[in-house]
């Protein structure tokens, strides 16, 4: 019975220890946690500290006469932003405030800051631009079709003040939604950034796309938008320019009939124009081309994008 008392005093001794060291060590852990929190309440970058806004730009590539878009999300405000000397402009979305911005068709492959304004603080994220093979389309064309005359080239420089003097207007967003395709499921002809060598002269770089199409299709409006410019021009023919604001352009060339005014609003999906072959034009097609911030873009790789 001795025994047996004195094995359960010392298990008693034991268990005693054990809830002391035990205790301790609480009491020691609790010490430390109310110190973390102390510190991270006093400190200024501590626990409590806001995380950094995400920038996330896409797609993972990005070409000369491409499209991004620059996803910014954890901004407690407005962002602003700019690439290669152009405002860029943020709009609300599900996932944070979003930009859709052109990468001109003539950017030099390299790396270009993206600026960024957010939360009063100024933020730089660089972009590489790589480098992109464009298809080489030779053409022979009778020689009036190439060489122009005095009054015909004092033309064309008239035409191509008029029509780059709509690119730096930045208007009002009016643009909703996806932009869609204005001849849907056609055939492309000459496809956008082919580079022309006509006669073995070289020419620029083909800045839009050509749309197979009869004469006398009707054309429809890629998104809502008012028209800015309605002109019959030498190379083009009869044009006709939507803005849709925030520096997003489309254009329509080679039109037979055009059905829009200027200063008129237009909704997606509207008839806007009729397929043509009017001015430099070998036969019935569309040109489409695109200008976002003034830079040349794939109208392809805007319908591509997602901005429901």
């Amino acid at each position: 019975m001795t025994g047996r008392r004195g094995d359960a005093a010392t298990g008693n001794l034991r268990r005693t220890e054990w809830y002391a060291r035990s205790s301790g060590c609480k009491v020691r852990r609790n010490v430390v946690f109310i110190a973390f929190l102390l510190f991270a309440w006093l400190v200024p970058g501590g626990y409590s500290h806001a995380a950094e806004p995400s920038v996330i730009i896409s797609p993972k590539k990005i070409v000369p006469g491409g499209i991004m878009v620059v996803t910014v999300k954890g901004a407690k405000g407005p962002v602003e932003g700019s690439f290669r000397g152009k405002s860029v402009h943020f709009n609300p979305a599900r996932s944070g405030a979003r930009a859709v911005v052109g990468v001109d068709l003539n950017t030099d492959p390299g790396t270009y800051p993206f600026v960024l304004t957010m939360d009063g603080k100024d933020h730089t994220r660089d972009v590489t631009v790589a480098k992109k093979k464009y298809p080489v389309e030779r053409l022979r064309l009778p020689d009036d079709m190439v060489t122009l005359s005095p009054e015909n080239e004092a033309r064309v420089e008239r035409e191509s003040k008029k029509m780059a003097s709509l690119w730096p207007v930045d208007s009002p967003l009016v643009w909703t939604g996806s932009f869609r395709d204005p001849l849907p499921d056609k055939e492309i002809g000459t496809r956008f950034g082919t580079r022309r060598i006509i006669n073995n002269i070289p020419k620029n770089s083909h800045s839009g796309i050509d749309i197979k199409a009869d004469e006398g299709e009707g054309v429809r409006a890629p998104n809502d938008g008012v028209v800015v410019l309605v002109d019959d021009q030498f190379f083009s023919g009869k044009s006709l320019v939507l803005d849709h604001g925030q520096g997003i352009y489309t254009m329509f060339f080679h039109l037979s009939r055009i059905k829009v005014k200027p200063g008129q609003a237009v909704m997606k999906g509207d008839v806007i124009a009729l397929v043509g072959s009017t001015g430099r034009s070998t036969g019935a097609h569309l040109h489409w081309g695109v200008r976002i911030q003034g830079a040349k873009v794939d109208p392809l790789a805007l319908i591509k994008l997602r901005l429901d």
